[in-house]
């Protein structure tokens, strides 16, 4: 597909990186467009329609997170799936990782993201093992 699509996904989740190093939850829910739907590993199914009731959502995370000794996340193993032209699947894994770099936690996730605007947001993520 378009290179320079799939440079913006590559780019969403280096600034979606960045964005989580602030430990700011409005500065994540930046990324997402709206609605926008997050499945858990579990059951739970959440809709968010600004992104402000996200940023609330990101921001307990976050401070949890924080409180667990977790400094930073990575990415890795980056796939991409085309839905048409205007849409994709990116999954990957994330990593959360203390001061020393030592793993506090991992999981893969996978996102539906839309091109607007010059750039990749996601409206639908879905946690898996």
């Amino acid at each position: 597909m378009d290179d320079k699509k799939h440079h913006l996904i590559q780019q969403y989740f280096d600034d979606f990186t960045d964005a989580f190093a602030s430990f700011d939850g409005q500065r994540v829910a930046a990324k997402f467009s709206f609605p926008y739907m997050a499945k858990s590993a579990g059951e739970d199914r959440l809709v968010f329609h600004t992104e402000r009731e996200l940023g609330e959502y990101f921001q307990r995370y976050l401070d949890e997170y924080r409180q667990q000794g977790c400094r930073q996340c990575r990415y890795s193993n980056l796939t991409v799936a085309w839905i048409g032209s205007d849409c994709a699947v990116a999954s990957v894994d994330w990593t959360l990782t203390d001061g020393g770099g030592q793993e506090i936690m991992s999981w893969s996730e996978s996102y539906t993201l839309l091109f607007r605007e010059g750039r990749a947001l996601a409206f639908v993520s879905v946690d898996h093992p």
